[in-house]
């Protein structure tokens, strides 16, 4: 073992802390789904909600159904990811990260 080498356990700790934020983007997700989404008139994007009139709420569903997916790719769970990329898409074809991000299934 080198001097700059990394601890074993060092790794092992990165891994479980990395397990750890992926159940977090999945939690998040599956907290705010069902959430009701208003204008905040300090956002720095309401010029684009102007001039777009669009489902703050189902925008948010697709938001969370994207981060369900991501979550569920890193913990190798293909099946869910790709329901939930599905689901994402439905509400907005156009979803860059979702287009991006399904590719890697």
């Amino acid at each position: 073992m080198y001097y700059n080498d990394q601890p074993a356990e060092m790794i092992l700790y990165q891994g479980l802390a990395a397990r750890a934020r992926l159940h977090k983007l999945i939690a998040y997700g599956e907290k705010h789904y069902y959430d009701h989404v208003t204008i905040d008139y300090f956002a720095v994007s309401l010029p684009d909600l102007q001039l777009f009139d669009e489902d703050l709420t189902l925008r948010n569903r697709a938001h969370c159904e994207y981060l369900i997916a991501l979550g569920s790719i890193g913990l190798g769970d293909k099946v869910r990811a790709e329901k939930c990329f599905a689901a994402a898409q439905t509400i907005d074809c156009a979803h860059q990260g979702v287009i991006l991000h399904r590719m890697l299934l």
